[in-house]
C-alpha cells in the first residue's frame, strides 16, 4: 500500500474535496482532515508506483498555491524551522487575531533566536503608537484595509526586525466602518517587499480568527520560501 500527505491551507474542506473529484477512477483513495482552512490530504493507493506519482503530481498541480507541507508538521512549526533556515528575525503585529499567532510561534522549542517581538495593537491608537501607522491612513482608509496592514508591517520591520507579519480584520459579531464581518488582510515582507492580502472568512468569531491565523502563518511561510510572487 503507497501512502502520501500533502499539507494545504486556504481553502474549506469542500473545496478541496471539489477539486479532487477529478482524480476518482484512478485508483487513489483520498481522505481530507480540515480545521480553519488548515488542511491534509491523504493519499493511499495499492496502484502501481508509476501511476501512483502520477496522480499525486495532478494533485499537487492543482493545489500548487495552497501546498505548504509533504510532511507532518504544524503551520508553526514549519515556520519557526523556515526562520531559522533563513537566519531571519520576525515580530508580529496582531488587531483581530489579538495574539494567537505570537502564542503559537512562542510554543515552539528555539524560536526565541528567530522572533523578536509580537505586538497586539487592538486599538486604533495602538496601531498609531505602537506602530507608527500614520492617522492620514486610518483617517482615509480604515483600521481594515490595505494600506493599514501595509503600515503595521513597514512599522514592525526596524532593525534586527527583517520580517514582519501583520494581521486587521473584523472578526464579528458585527461590521464595522461599513465593512462586512469576516473580511480580513493580512500583511507580510520586509524592506521594499511587503504584499498585503485581502481574503474573505466565514464562521463564528473564533473561526475567523482561527482562519486568520492560519492562512497568515501559511503567507509567512510561503514567504521565507520565496514563493509570495506566485500568490
Amino acid at each position: 500500500m503507497i501512502k502520501e500527505i500533502v499539507k494545504i491551507c486556504g481553502l474549506d474542506k469542500e473545496e478541496i474535496l471539489s477539486r479532487l473529484e477529478k482524480f476518482e477512477g484512478f485508483g487513489v483513495d483520498f481522505s481530507v482532515e480540515e480545521y480553519c482552512l488548515d488542511a491534509t490530504i491523504s493519499m493511499s493507493s495499492s496502484a502501481k508506483r508509476d501511476v501512483f506519482e502520477t496522480v499525486k503530481s495532478r494533485v499537487y498541480n492543482a493545489f500548487e498555491e495552497e501546498v505548504y507541507s509533504a510532511t507532518e508538521g504544524s503551520l508553526e512549526e514549519i515556520a519557526a524551522r523556515l526562520l531559522k533556515m533563513n537566519n531571519r528575525t520576525l515580530a508580529v503585529g496582531e488587531s483581530l487575531t489579538g495574539g494567537e499567532i505570537c502564542s503559537r510561534l512562542t510554543g515552539i522549542p528555539g524560536i526565541s533566536a528567530n522572533f523578536y517581538e509580537g505586538i497586539v495593537c487592538y486599538n486604533r491608537a495602538s496601531k498609531v503608537e505602537r506602530l507608527g501607522v500614520p492617522k492620514s491612513v486610518l483617517a482615509d482608509y480604515g483600521a481594515v484595509s490595505r494600506e493599514t496592514a501595509y503600515a503595521m508591517v513597514k512599522g514592525l520591520c526596524k532593525r534586527p526586525v527583517d520580517i514582519a507579519l501583520a494581521t486587521t480584520g473584523l472578526a464579528g459579531p458585527t461590521g464595522d466602518e461599513g465593512k462586512p464581518v469576516g473580511l480580513v488582510y493580512i500583511g507580510v515582507g520586509g524592506g521594499d517587499f511587503i504584499t498585503v492580502f485581502e481574503r474573505r472568512f466565514s464562521g463564528s468569531r473564533n473561526e475567523i480568527r482561527r482562519a486568520t491565523s492560519n492562512v497568515a502563518l501559511f503567507y509567512l511561510i510561503r514567504y521565507l520560501k520565496g514563493d509570495i510572487l506566485r500568490l
